[in-house]
C-alpha cells in the first residue's frame, strides 16, 4: 500500500469518526458555522454598519418626531430599535442568505455531505444570530449614554432567544422561496409587517383590535415584550421568554424536519 494511503489509515485508525449521534452532530455544526463565518470575513463589517445604522435612524427619527414634541417613553424607542436590528440581521439576511444558495443550487451540494440538516440549520441560523446581536450593542450603548436606559443582565439571553426566534422566520423563507428575487421580495414585506404592524415602538392598545391579535403571531412583539419587562422588572417576563423559546424550536427543530435538500419549488 502506498505511503500515503498508510498515513490515511493510521489517521483513521486513530482519529474517533463519528457516523450519527449528538457528537457528530456538535462537529458538523462547528464545522458549518466556520464556513459560514468564513464567507462573512471580507464583508462582515457591512452588516454591522447597516443594521446599527438603520436600528439608530429608527430610533433618533421617532425621537425626533414624537420624543421632542410629548411625554413619550424612550424605553419603547430604545427596545422597538434593538428588535429592528435583531430582525435585520436574523431574520432579513438570513432568508436573503438562503434564497440566493437555493437559487444557485448549493443545497445538492449540501445534500451530498454526510451532515444532518438539523445542523446546517443550526449553522445558517447562529450566523443570522451573530450578525442581528452587534447592532444591539450600538444601541444599548447609545441608549445609556444618552438616555439613561440601561438594560439588565436577563436581556442578554433575551436577545439571544429573539434573535434565533426572527433567523427561523428567515430560514423558512430562505428555504421555501422559488429564487433569490422572492426570498429578498417577502423578507422585506414580513420585515414591514413585523416591525411597524407589531407593537415594537409602542404599546399593544396603541393598535387596533385586528392588528393587535395578529401581533401574537410575530417573534417580534415577544422579543419587544420580554425586554421591556425585563427592564421594569415585570414577572410576565418569563412568559414572553417561553414563547420565544417555542419560536427557536421550531427554527431549529420542525424547520430541519421539514426540509427538502433539493426542493425547487
Amino acid at each position: 500500500m502506498p505511503t500515503d494511503f498508510q498515513g490515511l489509515s493510521e489517521f483513521r485508525l486513530e482519529t474517533p469518526i463519528y457516523t450519527s449521534g449528538p457528537l457528530k452532530t456538535a462537529r458538523d455544526f462547528l464545522w458549518l458555522l466556520r464556513a459560514e463565518l468564513f464567507l462573512l470575513r471580507e464583508a462582515w463589517y457591512w452588516y454591522l454598519v447597516h443594521s446599527s445604522f438603520v436600528s439608530v435612524s429608527y430610533f433618533l427619527f421617532l425621537w425626533l418626531v414624537v420624543g421632542r414634541q410629548g411625554e413619550v417613553d424612550v424605553t419603547h424607542l430604545v427596545v422597538g430599535s434593538m428588535v429592528t436590528g435583531l430582525s435585520l440581521g436574523g431574520m432579513l439576511s438570513l432568508g436573503q442568505h438562503l434564497g440566493g444558495l437555493k437559487e444557485r443550487h448549493a443545497f445538492d451540494y449540501y445534500a451530498a455531505l454526510p451532515i444532518s440538516k438539523a445542523a446546517f440549520v443550526a449553522a445558517v441560523t447562529t450566523r443570522g444570530t451573530l450578525l442581528a446581536l452587534p447592532s444591539n450593542v450600538v444601541v444599548a450603548v447609545l441608549s445609556t449614554l444618552f438616555f439613561g436606559v440601561s438594560l439588565p443582565p436577563v436581556t442578554i439571553p433575551i436577545l439571544l432567544l429573539s434573535a434565533y426566534a426572527m433567523a427561523g422566520f428567515g430560514a423558512v423563507i430562505g428555504f421555501w422561496s422559488p429564487s433569490a428575487q422572492v426570498a429578498s421580495l417577502v423578507t422585506q414585506i414580513l420585515q414591514t409587517v413585523i416591525i411597524f404592524f407589531a407593537p415594537i415602538y409602542y404599546s399593544p392598545e396603541v393598535l387596533p383590535r385586528f392588528l393587535q391579535i395578529t401581533s401574537y403571531l410575530w417573534p417580534t412583539t415577544y422579543a419587544a415584550t420580554a425586554v421591556r419587562a425585563a427592564i421594569s422588572g415585570d414577572p410576565a417576563v418569563y412568559r414572553s421568554i417561553a414563547v420565544l423559546a417555542g419560536f427557536c424550536l421550531m427554527s431549529l427543530v420542525l424547520v430541519p424536519m421539514k426540509l427538502d435538500w433539493r426542493g425547487k419549488k
